[in-house]
Parts: structure tokens; C-alpha cells; sequence
């Protein structure tokens, strides 16, 4: 009978990915690929943006905030976002925020008011809340074991090449105007009617009903608690790449929009390819030890894009500081969906979404002052060796938390010694 349960369940898992149309999954990847565009597609145009508006009354931190305020928003709004999804459906708030947010995205493109563009991209940041709370959520009811595991990496990827193209076209067109970027977010009113046709509600076997579950512990709080704790410190770390990165080749190298894209570009597309195979980097490691490799090369690579003597190498840091990253957003999507009951799994993913979009807004609040006081080559080393004490902070965490397990196995094995 556990023969026969086992093969029923690897054959449920092989074929969920095959048994959804590709219009469904490629709606579900490329609305995903929308977050992506929400901050760092702008960020080859901030030093043209800051020319423009050089009569604005600090108009450096202004433009800045350009790039990171949608973030703000989408941590604010991602928990409403979730329970929305929870109570009312998926679907129809992944329709409505794919369109919400071609109309704000492109808006920057017509405006002339630094004013009316924070209040677009603000806009911009509630519709790429529900998009990526539903995106996911849906994404875990559909899929179950490894065939989820291989299709968040799939969303990862598709972010991550999405990012790609994004930023080249991002960095190509703030050749031709700052204003230029904001026609890229045009591209998810494609996406509408594919999301309206292609999209279905899926059958959960709970529904909304209760704040909580009977089973406090059927949340894991505690695991749940450092997930998110994790994804707010690593974005802090990593959004220094879009953030800080265009002043650094500005000053560093003289890099112009299209060679800061590219280099962003790069390290994206590194992180996308990671996020590709993350189903089998999963199988050999622990969610915690995922957590130290992601720490680990991000460490690695932020010490040598800041000690950098060309952009040769600032590109090596770069490839090396985008394989950690491309682990970080499945490694916390699928640890959250394992251990969050399915009817309150849009909250907890919603949680997940703004302590990541927290993390970007607060990155240059945080860093900023830092930069100020070390310089930026200085910000990154930094960032390099904290990054490295903290994987070695969880690593240790991991053994111990190992220690404990097979003491407490022992223990039910042999209660005699106990």
C-alpha cells in the first residue's frame, strides 16, 4: 500500500507541471516578471533624472526614492493584497493589478512633475503587491511537491531573464530620454487578456474562515519569523546593486546608462540561471543550508565588485554575487509554502512580499549614510563581511539545530538512557 501511495503521488507530482495549459503558466511567469521592472528599470536613468530636475530641492534623494518608493508601497499593501486573495480569490486580483499597473508604470512617460510621478510610482507599488502575492499563491495551489519546488525556480528564472531584457531595454532607451524606461512597463497590458482567459480559480480544500488555524504550530511562527526576518536583511544588501550601482561606474569607470544596465543586467541574468536549476541545488541542501550559500556568494561577490580596478571585475562580483541571489526568492517562496496551511498561505505570502519590498525601500535609507561616511567602495566591502559573518552566524545555527534533532531521535530509540 506505501508503494502504491508513493508512485500515486510521484505521478501526481510529474504531471503538474504538464497538465495546466501553457497559457496559465506562462501568464503566472510573465506577471511575475513584473516585479522585477517595478524599481530596477529605472535605474540606469537616475543621474539623467537627476539633471533634469536639478532645480528640486533635494533632488538626489528624491529621484532615489523614485526607485525605491514603489517598494515601500508593495510592503504596505502586500498584506492587504494577501488577504484579499484569501478571502475573495486569486484571480481576480491578479487581473486587476496586472492591469492597475500598466496604466501607473507607463504614466511616468507623460508626466513632467517629480510630484506626479512619486504618486505613480506609489500606485505602481499597490498593483505589483497583489501581482506577485496572487502570482505565488496561485503558483502554490496549483503545484505540489517537487513539480513546486521546480516551477518557483522556473519564476525566479523568468523574473530574473525578464529582468534582463528589461533592464537592456531599461538602459537603451535612458540613452534616448530619462522618460524613456517608463514605455517598458507598456508591455503587461499585454498580459491582461492572457491573465483573463488563461487563469483559473483553483479548488482549495479550506477556505477563509478563521484568523488562525486551530494549530498555532501549524503556522511554524518561529520558521516563518526568520524567513522573513532573512528576506528583508538580504534585500537591504542586495538592492545596493540598483541603487548604488550607477554612482559607482559613474564615478569608478565613467560607465554611461546602457554599460550600468548591462552590468545589472549581468548579474540578473547569472541570478536567473541559478533560479533555473534551483529544484536540483534543493534536493542536496536544507532551506537553512540555502540560506548560507545565498549569504555566502553574495559576501563574496560584493567584496570584489567593491575592490574593483576595472569593470572586468566589478562584472566578476557581480556573476558571483547573482548566484546567491538567484536562490533567495524560491528558497523563501517554497520554505514559506511548506510551512503555511493552504487557507491562510495568501497572508503569509503577502507578509513574505513586504518584509522583501521593505528590505528595497529601506536599502538606501539604511545604506546611504554609510555611503556618506565610508565611501561607496568602502559600503560594499562591508557589506562583503557582514554578509559572510551571517552566513557563518546561520551555518553554526544549522549544526546545532542538527545536533538537536539527532539527540531527540536517539532519545526515542533508546528511551532507557533518557
Amino acid at each position: 500500500m506505501t508503494s502504491n501511495t508513493s508512485n500515486q503521488s510521484n505521478s501526481r507530482e510529474g504531471s503538474d507541471l504538464d497538465r495546466y495549459s501553457f497559457g496559465l503558466r506562462l501568464a503566472l511567469l510573465a506577471a511575475s516578471s513584473l516585479t522585477v521592472m517595478a524599481g530596477a528599470t529605472m535605474s540606469p536613468s537616475l543621474p539623467a533624472m537627476q539633471s533634469h530636475f536639478h532645480d528640486v530641492p533635494d533632488v538626489a534623494y528624491w529621484v532615489k526614492l523614485l526607485l525605491t518608493l514603489p517598494a515601500l508601497f508593495i510592503a504596505l499593501f502586500a498584506p492587504v493584497a494577501g488577504w484579499v486573495a484569501d478571502r475573495f480569490g486569486r484571480k481576480r486580483l491578479l487581473f486587476l493589478t496586472v492591469l492597475l499597473y500598466g496604466l501607473s508604470g507607463t504614466a511616468g512617460f507623460f508626466l513632467d512633475s517629480l510630484t506626479a510621478i512619486l504618486i505613480s510610482r506609489a500606485i505602481l507599488g499597490m498593483s505589483v503587491a497583489g501581482v506577485i502575492t496572487s502570482a505565488t499563491a496561485l503558483i502554490s495551489d496549483y503545484f505540489h511537491g517537487p513539480a513546486r519546488a521546480r516551477f518557483l525556480g522556473f519564476q525566479a528564472a523568468f523574473m530574473g531573464f525578464g529582468g534582463v531584457v528589461f533592464l537592456l531595454a531599461g538602459g537603451a532607451l535612458s540613452e534616448w530620454s530619462w522618460r524613456g524606461p517608463f514605455l517598458v512597463y507598456a508591455s503587461a497590458l499585454a498580459l491582461v487578456p492572457l491573465v483573463a482567459f488563461s487563469v483559473f480559480e483553483p479548488d482549495r480544500k479550506s477556505g477563509y474562515s478563521k484568523a488562525l488555524p486551530d494549530d498555532p504550530q501549524s503556522l511554524h511562527l518561529p520558521v516563518i519569523g526568520f524567513i522573513l526576518f532573512f528576506a528583508f536583511s538580504g534585500m537591504v544588501v542586495f538592492y545596493l546593486i540598483p541603487v548604488q550601482l550607477p554612482f559607482f561606474l559613474e564615478e569608478r569607470f565613467g560607465a554611461a546608462g546602457f554599460i550600468t544596465g548591462a552590468s545589472i543586467a549581468l548579474a540578473t541574468l547569472v541570478a536567473s540561471i541559478c533560479s533555473l536549476n534551483f529544484a536540483h541545488i534543493r534536493r542536496r541542501f536544507s532551506h537553512l543550508m540555502i540560506c548560507v550559500l545565498i549569504y555566502g556568494f553574495m559576501g563574496i561577490g560584493y567584496l570584489i565588485f567593491g575592490s574593483a580596478g576595472s569593470i572586468l571585475q566589478a562584472w566578476a562580483g557581480l556573476i558571483i554575487c547573482g548566484l546567491g541571489f538567484g536562490m533567495l526568492m524560491p528558497n523563501l517562496n517554497l520554505w514559506v509554502a511548506a510551512v503555511t496551511p493552504e487557507a491562510f498561505r495568501g497572508r503569509v505570502v503577502g507578509a513574505l512580499g513586504a518584509a522583501i519590498f521593505l528590505g528595497q525601500f529601506f536599502s538606501p535609507v539604511i545604506t546611504e549614510p554609510l555611503r556618506g561616511a565610508a565611501g561607496l567602495d568602502l559600503l560594499y566591502e562591508g557589506a562583503g563581511l557582514t554578509l559572510l559573518v551571517a552566513a557563518s552566524l546561520i551555518f553554526g545555527l544549522g549544526l546545532v539545530r542538527k545536533h538537536r534533532k539527532r539527540s531527540a531521535e536517539s532519545l526515542k530509540k533508546d528511551p532507557v538512557t533518557r
